[in-house]
């Protein structure tokens, strides 16, 4: 009886350690068969060797295969493109967000390829802080679902062509704050869902034609802060859906005809704080669409007639800061009543207008517009009011002198200067602006001389004139020269 109960008992735990092996042995199979199939060493959301060189914290789960979203911080410097680390990417294939903080200068040069590869249903990623010198052809190949990437402030200089390529459903690209010092033709190919690319605070002095033709559907490109000094009418090639365009703060200092006649659909653009002197009267044709224009801190003196006739529907115009002698309601008659409704917007202070007729249209404006922006900016406008000309020279010097001072009591804010008396434009009654004999061209610069007295080499001419025919010459006739020649230099 004994021996049957210990028969029974020995077949039993024969068969519980078969059934051990069994369940054990499947197990390591699929442990075998996942590191051969994916190629990865580690859990790269599990990784507590303090000597590692990447350490990534997922969301949620540690658990292979089921993170979405993991942080990594990259803390040792020199890791080869081949690393093994990177194959622990394949680890969390269901990653749909990553980002790279380096913390450590010169711990990451290049884009981790080797590990995005494992990485299909990625959405975005973000590397920040790396000295990635040049982003490589294709660095992000096959990731059909990526739609963001963020690569600011990596040092980055060059984009080797196709650098970005093949990505169907990528919608924005951050590169800013990098040194990148040009754009070339195939940096950005087949993104046909590219919608915002940001090239913000590089070094960027030339972009060359065609750069952009395979980003059609680009709505948002941001240039500002570069180097940019030239544009033409090839430079925007194939953003016929383009809405903003912002080149503010580079160093464009003159607009061709036709410039952004490729532009159809853009409606804000911002060129302000460059060294713009010289703009073509045909310089925004094909712009119907456009809303807003910055040309504030540039160095603009004079409008190009029918300048605004291409730009019918502009109702935000900044022209602050510039070198303005005139702005002439032919000028501004294109967009005039756009600049009445209460969302409307014109900005003119700290030009150097000349206080004539040119200006009267300002106080239509100030009075109809329903725009407080539009008003503020009427109310600070000054021009300058010139002075009694030496030439009525029966004039005494007194007259001078009772000038400024009645000029002072109409309005204590006006600033004197030898250029002439700084006076408010809406404080001056339109009847009183002065229309001049001669009309200055919109189209040229105008020459403005300095109207207290006359030039030097003016008053000279005029009195070796004089002696050379001092023969013929009446005694009150000598007398007003010698009171002109006295009243200059006083």
């Amino acid at each position: 009886m004994e021996l049957r109960i210990i028969g029974i008992l020995y077949i039993i735990v024969i068969m519980a350690l078969v059934n051990e092996m069994s369940a054990v042995q499947p197990r390591d199979n699929t442990k075998r068969r996942t590191k051969e199939k994916g190629g990865f060493q580690k859990n790269i959301c599990d990784i507590t060797d303090r000597d590692s060189k990447v350490h990534c914290y997922c969301e949620n789960t540690r658990e292979p295969r089921n993170a979405t979203k993991a942080e990594c911080w990259v803390f040792n410097g020199g890791i080869p493109r081949d690393d093994l680390i990177w194959q622990s990417f394949a680890s969390q294939p269901t990653l749909e967000t990553l980002s790279f903080n380096i913390r450590v200068d010169g711990a990451l040069g290049y884009v981790p390829t080797k590990a995005l590869q494992y990485l299909q249903k990625l959405r975005s990623i973000n590397i920040k802080y790396g000295n990635i010198v040049d982003i490589a052809p294709l660095a992000f190949a096959n990731l059909t679902n990526l739609k963001e990437v963020s690569l600011s402030q990596n040092q980055i200089e060059t984009l080797q062509p196709f650098a970005f390529a093949h990505l169907p459903n990528i919608t924005v690209i951050n590169l800013e704050e990098n040194t990148i010092l040009e754009i070339g033709k195939d940096f950005f190919v087949d993104l046909p869902k590219l919608q915002k690319l940001v090239l913000t605070k590089n070094n960027i002095t030339t972009i060359s034609n065609g750069a952009f033709q395979h980003t059609f559907n680009l709505l948002e490109l941001d240039l500002n802060k570069n180097s940019i000094f030239h544009l033409n009418r090839h430079t925007f090639d194939g953003l016929a859906n383009l809405r903003k365009l912002d080149l503010r703060k580079n160093r464009i200092y003159n607009l061709t005809e036709f410039t952004f006649a490729e532009l159809w659909n853009l409606q804000e653009l911002l060129l302000g704080k460059n060294e713009i002197k010289y703009i073509s009267a045909r310089a925004f044709d094909g712009l119907s669409q456009l809303r807003k224009l910055s040309l504030d801190d540039n160095k603009l003196a004079a409008i190009p007639p029918g300048l605004f006739e291409g730009v019918r529907g502009l109702s935000s115009l900044d022209l602050r800061s510039n070198e303005l002698h005139a702005l002439t309601f032919d000028n501004i008659k294109p967009i005039l009543d756009n600049l009445k409704p209460l969302n409307s917007n014109l900005l003119l202070e700290e030009n150097n207008f000349v206080c004539d007729c040119r200006l009267k249209w300002m106080h239509s404006l100030r009075n109809e517009t329903k725009s407080q922006s539009t008003k503020d900016s009427l109310d600070g406008v000054t021009c300058k009011m010139d002075p009694p000309i030496v030439s009525s020279a029966y004039n005494k010097m007194d007259d001078k002198i009772n000038y400024i001072q009645d000029t002072a009591k109409q309005n204590t804010t006006d600033e004197i200067s030898k250029k002439g008396v700084k006076r408010n434009v809406l404080k001056i009654p339109t009847e009183t602006l002065p229309c001049r004999k001669e009309t200055i061209k919109t189209t040229e610069t105008p020459f403005i001389v300095d109207p207290v007295i006359p030039i030097q080499n003016e008053m000279k001419t005029f009195g070796f004139h004089e002696m050379n025919s001092a023969c013929g010459v009446s005694l009150p006739t000598l007398l007003l020269w010698a009171a002109s020649f006295v009243f200059f230099f006083t």
